[in-house]
């Protein structure tokens, strides 16, 4: 007879580094903490009485290198600043010749499930189409659906800071 054994956990932590995303973005630091944490083998599930917690931290470098790696219409020599809770992003397009452009975004949570870009102002040459990209963010918008997550996720906050993003929010296994 065989017996369904289980392992009991009043508190967990997990530090993941270095961890690389699907679309190629690099996630400096996932953190995950909780407790009451139940792990059942065969077939394996894990159970938690109430979702733990969530904070991923992406730094500016890591996004300025997923912006240059897959970067949107040519754009090339991308830099990113996080300033005043804001991304100010400064890149270059070759068109007959080298055309600097600078845009400031910000991030915003929808329905705790959704992570947008949204366009604040933009700057090519002196000139602002700002709706012309903000259709092209709209293309690529939400950049995170937790929906897309192995495990029920939801956002509560993000926040811009000079070093980098982090999204906080609340983590549990999928129901079986």
């Amino acid at each position: 007879m065989s017996h369904k054994r289980t392992l009991d956990i009043e508190s967990f932590d997990a530090n993941l580094r270095g961890l690389i995303l699907p679309m190629g973005l690099r996630v400096d630091s996932v953190k995950l903490s909780g407790q009451d944490l139940r792990l059942s083998h065969k077939p394996f599930e894990a159970a938690v009485e109430e979702p733990g917690r969530l904070e991923v931290f992406v730094t500016v470098g890591d996004l300025a290198a997923f912006l240059n790696k897959t970067s949107p219409n040519g754009l090339k020599n991308v830099a990113v600043e996080g300033k005043n809770g804001v991304l100010h992003i400064r890149a270059t397009k070759t068109v007959l010749i080298d055309v600097k452009a600078y845009a400031v975004c910000s991030l915003r949570i929808v329905d705790s499930q959704k992570l947008y870009v949204d366009l604040e102002s933009i700057d090519i040459m002196g000139a602002g189409p700002k709706q012309l990209m903000q259709s092209q963010l709209d293309k690529i918008n939400p950049v995170v659906d937790v929906a897309d997550f192995p495990v029920e996720a939801t956002l509560e906050t993000v926040k811009v800071s000079p070093e980098g993003i982090v999204l906080l929010g609340r983590v549990a296994p999928r129901a079986t």
